[in-house]
């Protein structure tokens, strides 16, 4: 009698089957990291470049717009304290009713005294142009740089964020929703010509981060230039 000869199937150990998805989890946590890492690096560097960008058009509109003045039309002010920006209807407001913007506006800073206020006048315009730094007055951490235009501000510079007769009708927000100013000061040195060396130290940062919040990167981007009036010496 014969006896059926029985089947023999090749398969894989259970020993074999966990080592497979030991190496196969290990690969897969690798590529993950590496792919998370790889998207933190281009947010984060996607972020500051923007922030690089907003902040270098806000000095270079101060490169060419502040030298061509005459240093008698060169006003800085602090007026960070005193005044807020309401970026909701865009009104530069005073932060409390005690403020006395008079004084605050009564002359102009002493050398080397930062400020977060510049007036100037170019040559050849009637017209003064006003840049300035202000916290909004919805959410103190947000701050915004803002420019306008004042006809006529001898004795009353404290009118060129105010909207009326005396300055534009609007007021322009110089960074984006997405950069977050948190300081902007204006210093001046008077030089031996007579002329005035200013200082312009910004401070700023994304608003947004996303995956690259627990980057080990700083979020903070700051920018420097100096801007020599160039007033005539007889």
């Amino acid at each position: 009698m014969r006896f059926a000869k029985r089947k023999q199937y090749e398969g894989f150990s259970l020993v074999e089957m966990l080592i497979t998805i030991t190496i196969i989890g290990v690969v897969m946590i690798i590529s993950a990291v590496t792919l998370t890492t790889l998207i933190k690096i281009s947010t984060v560097s996607s972020n500051k470049t923007r922030v690089r960008n907003e902040t270098e058009f806000v000095l270079e509109l101060v490169r060419r717009t502040v030298r061509n003045s005459n240093p008698s039309d060169v006003y800085i002010f602090n007026s960070l304290e005193a005044r807020k920006f309401n970026p909701e209807d865009s009104t530069v407001n005073k932060a409390s009713e005690f403020v006395n913007l008079t004084e605050v506006y009564a002359a102009n800073l002493e050398e080397n005294a930062s400020g977060n206020e510049i007036h100037f006048r170019p040559y050849g315009y009637d017209s003064w142009i006003c840049i300035g730094f202000f916290k909004s007055s919805l959410d103190d951490a947000k701050g915004y740089i803002l420019k306008n235009n004042a006809v006529d501000l001898w004795g009353k510079h404290e009118s060129c964020f105010e909207n009326g007769n005396n300055s534009q009708d609007y007021i322009m927000v110089l960074n984006s929703d997405y950069v977050n100013i948190d300081d902007f000061k204006i210093a001046y040195t008077i030089s031996d010509e007579t002329n005035y060396l200013i200082r312009f130290d910004i401070k700023a940062e994304p608003v947004d981060w996303y995956l690259g919040q627990g980057a080990p990167v700083k979020r903070e981007v700051y920018r420097q230039t100096v801007v020599s009036t160039e007033g005539l010496i007889w």
